[in-house]
């Protein structure tokens, strides 16, 4: 059996099933950071900035050698030779990334979102068994910023799974089993609209019409009186059709989906904390989903909306493009494509997409050629595309029915002339002050109302400069939001 590790609840080791002491919790903390980068050199100063943070002043006397002494405590712990390699700078741990059930976890939810649509019985199978590894929060008591940042993110990525998983249940038919969990789900996460949008349909289908109806208008009402919004297009949609008895809503007697090919997504990471822009995310997922809830076998570049960002230098428009594809992802369940940078060439960004679709594209092949044959491996499919300050978009828009764009940081004339423009402007005061609560600590920010109001000032209410300075202020809690203001004021921000 050998070495096994568990970071999904509790830090756990075992060897060939015997529970093994890690020590004390920050001897567990250079353990969880060298577990999360099985074979890869983890340099000294992210152990020491993941266990005491980025302010010097908080460091202990030393910090590197008591890494070292952890490292150390760790080898004689774990009694494996060569498991926990010191080098040049850092530290490595030779683990297989099978012995983590974190990466076993992963693997077997990349695997389920790949069968998704083409076997969504065998898709379900994998994911519960991959949610089954789960006991508890992740890295559960283990201390330090690094490990925090972790159990967020695989927070995250839980719940995102968790959602999939009932996706799966109504596909199949399994409302009656999946209600439940969903009732639990949409009270704890009043205000996310997908787990809402789950838990309607299957009161729906479960004979519970009135119940569903009731949840729409309390939602409704909620978010109206909460942040001043309407219920999003896919939920608004499904109360539509569950109001007028649509009977495509029915539970399905034997899904068979048609097979499709090769899904990609390459989209980064979403924002966590986004925040201010609730005006141009509806108007943005209203134009993109036009597209992918469109009928996709016909031609034409019109039913392909282009959606452009612009904004001057800090006020977000990368982070809102990649915010807008992970909300309306599932109105391109075909896939979603992604490039960024100035220096990417047409030619190379074409032929990765290529690749991306599942086609082998043609060696020395021109533009031309390789945008025929990206627009004929998009035809019949719902992909979304997302640019990121590319230089020259043009080639690479679908102009396909059922596709859309998303292109931010392109000049205005590189745009086509029907394409649709959101300007992203700096934050409004009240929001510039959320953002700041969220990286600080709303508590922080409630103290010093004047200085944060300074802050947003000296910023310029730009969300990217921010998020920057309140990243400072978050890791140096001995400073005040005064003390943040006079360092802004001295680098004549």
């Amino acid at each position: 059996m050998g070495l096994e590790f568990r970071v999904l609840g509790p830090l756990r080791a075992r060897c060939d099933g015997h529970e093994i002491d890690l020590g004390r919790p920050q001897q567990r903390a250079v353990l969880a950071a060298l577990l999360l980068a099985p074979g890869q050199l983890v340099p000294t100063e992210r152990l020491v900035e993941g266990l005491w943070g980025e302010d010097d002043a908080r460091w202990p006397k030393a910090p590197a050698g008591q890494i070292g002494t952890h490292a150390h405590r760790l080898r004689r712990a774990l009694a494996a030779p060569g498991l926990l390699v010191a080098t040049a700078g850092g530290y490595r741990l030779e683990v297989d990334r099978a012995a983590v059930d974190l990466f076993r976890y992963e693997a077997g939810v990349g695997e389920a979102v790949t069968l998704r649509y083409d076997d969504p019985l065998r898709a379900r199978e994998l994911l519960a068994g991959a949610l089954a590894l789960w006991e508890g929060r992740a890295l559960d008591g283990v201390p330090g910023g690094f490990a925090e940042r972790a159990r967020e993110r695989l927070a995250a990525g839980h719940h995102a799974a968790v959602k999939v998983l009932h996706d799966l249940d109504l596909a199949l038919g399994r409302h009656a089993e999946a209600l439940p969990a969903l009732d639990a789900l949409a009270a704890a996460h009043p205000r996310d609209e997908e787990v809402q949008r789950l838990h309607l349909l299957a009161l729906h289908r479960c004979g519970r019409t009135a119940e569903a109806l009731a949840a729409f208008e309390a939602l409704r009402e909620r978010l109206d009186r909460e942040l001043g919004l309407e219920p999003a297009p896919a939920v608004a949609d499904l109360h539509a059709r569950i109001r007028g008895g649509d009977a495509e809503l029915a539970a399905p007697s034997a899904p068979a989906p048609p097979r499709r090919p090769a899904r990609p997504c390459q989209l980064p990471p979403d924002i966590p904390d986004l925040v201010g822009r609730a005006a141009q995310v509806r108007e943005a997922e209203r134009i993109l989903r036009a597209a992918g809830g469109g009928e996709v076998d016909g031609g034409g570049a019109g039913a392909s909306p282009v959606l452009g960002l612009s904004g001057p230098a800090g006020s977000g428009t990368s982070a809102l493009a990649v915010h807008l594809a992970h909300t309306v992802q599932d109105a391109f369940p075909d896939g979603q494509l992604y490039a960024a940078g100035e220096t990417a060439e047409p030619v190379t960004v074409l032929a990765a997409f290529l690749r991306a679709l599942g086609e082998r594209p043609v060696e020395d092949a021109g533009v031309g050629e390789l945008g025929a044959r990206y627009r004929a491996a998009l035809a019949g499919r719902r992909v979304l595309v997302v640019l990121d300050g590319v230089t020259d978009p043009a080639p690479l828009l679908p102009a396909v029915a059922g596709c859309a764009a998303v292109v931010a940081g392109a000049e205005p004339g590189a745009l086509p002339a029907d394409a649709a423009r959101l300007a992203v402007g700096p934050l409004e005061p009240q929001d510039a002050y959320e953002l700041l609560a969220r990286v600080v600590g709303a508590e922080r920010i409630r103290r010093e109302p004047g200085p944060a109001a300074e802050v947003a000032e000296l910023c310029g209410y730009l969300p990217v400069l921010l998020r920057s300075v309140a990243a400072r202020l978050a890791a140096r809690p001995q400073w005040s939001v005064a003390d943040l203001v006079r360092w802004l004021a001295e680098r004549g921000a």
